[in-house]
């Protein structure tokens, strides 16, 4: 009787995946079809950040690249790019990045965008575990609705997220190519900043240094392309960059689930959204490094661990936008293969919040909780509950 009803379990739970998975591909379909057919031309490109990417490696083809940090000639040249456009993407990134994307804009626009694309979308789901044989719920992480939400952005989000997971992913059996992935992120400093910090909580040296050294050897190979001059004019352009977040707030704010664009947008003083913003950073660095410690005995920390990692990055960064989200998504994703693993079950609460990060940054784009701090109230219980959940499984895997 026993093995009968978990045989009909098993069947309607793969039945109930089986129609989650249809009803996001056809989400997906969709959505991206309504884009593509309802474009306004108006200037702008499809997929318009990727314009960003890609005029940032145009630039580079006729200007110094310390030049790209002159928000005047960046701007000029990208109306040269595209007659008609007129807006303005500031470079906000380190010379590092900017190495690949002199390479990418060798394409044109929409053949480097299909390769920005496809190169996200398969490092994501190799990632994630969803090409393995007999994977369907890695599947999930694939096909969430951040996934879509980036790739109509143009933005990089599948990316940070195919290296942050996959260099976690491949830790026990690969840790040198595990921190070369790790070390690729420095190129996005807000993901990269707590890398290292876990990795020397947890004495995983061989990742930590492999990390090092691909830092390292992407600075001095950006130097020798470059110059000194574009680091120092990076450097010397953040209150630039500061300024114009703050001109832009109102545009970009509501499209932040942090800790700060949530109290900001509830009306909270900047002192106070500021100190709290400080606290809860302190909190979830406190429990990352205390979960990365504890496994310090192992070779790889567990995937519970690595998902609180992939949650907290928006806790403990001010700035943080729904297309970097694809980490969130397999990270509740994470939570549900753990939870629905042999000998496992789900806890109170856990399926709701779980579903409530996984379709974060649907809801947040969808403007229904505009006035209300949805983003970090999600992000904050998620956080807690991974924590818990990866406290628990190593509590039960102790000797």
């Amino acid at each position: 009787m026993d093995e009968q009803r978990e045989t009909s379990a098993t069947r309607n739970g793969r039945l109930i995946l089986a129609v989650a998975v249809a009803a996001l591909v056809l989400y997906q379909a969709l959505a991206i079809f309504r884009y593509v057919t309802t474009h306004q031309a108006d200037g702008d490109p499809l997929f318009a950040d990727f314009y960003a990417f890609w005029s940032f490696g145009r630039f580079l083809h006729a200007h110094p690249a310390e030049q790209i940090y002159d928000f005047k000639l960046l701007q000029s040249v990208q109306h040269a790019l595209t007659p008609g456009f007129h807006k303005f993407y500031p470079c906000v990134y380190p010379p590092t990045l900017l190495l690949f994307l002199g390479l990418l804009s060798l394409l044109g626009y929409l053949p480097a965008f299909a390769v920005w694309t496809a190169v996200g979308l398969v490092g994501f789901a190799l990632a994630v575990g969803a090409t393995e044989r007999g994977a369907r719920l890695p599947w999930l992480a694939v096909l969430a609705p951040t996934t879509i939400l980036t790739i109509i952005f143009g933005q990089n989000g599948l990316i940070t997220a195919a290296l942050l997971i996959g260099g976690f992913r491949l830790m026990e059996k690969r840790p040198w190519l595990a921190g070369v992935l790790l070390g690729l992120l420095s190129c996005k400093p807000q993901i990269f900043v707590m890398v290292p910090l876990v990795l020397l909580a947890g004495r995983r040296w061989r990742p930590l240094a492999s990390a090092c050294l691909t830092v390292l050897a992407l600075a001095a190979t950006s130097v020798l392309v470059f110059g000194l001059d574009a680091w120092l004019t990076w450097l010397k352009a953040f209150p630039a960059f500061s300024r114009l977040v703050e001109r832009d707030w109102s545009a970009l704010g509501w499209l932040m689930p942090t800790v700060t664009a949530g109290l900001r947008g509830a009306g909270v003083s900047p002192p106070v959204f500021t100190a709290i913003q400080l606290v809860v950073a302190a909190v979830v660095v406190a429990v990352l490094l205390a979960l990365f410690h504890r496994s310090r005995h192992r070779p790889a920390p567990g995937a519970l661990d690595a998902a609180a990692l992939q949650v907290g990055l928006f806790l403990t960064s001010p700035y943080a936008f729904i297309y970097d989200m694809p980490m969130v998504s397999a990270a509740a994703v994470t939570l549900a293969i753990v939870r629905m693993s042999p000998g496992q079950t789900w806890r109170p609460g856990e399926q709701v919040v779980a579903l409530a990060a996984y379709c974060l940054p649907l809801i947040i784009f969808s403007e229904a909780f505009k006035a209300i701090p949805l983003g970090p109230i999600v992000l904050i219980a998620m956080f807690a509950l991974l924590a818990r959940a990866a406290w628990d499984v190593r509590a039960s895997d102790a000797p």
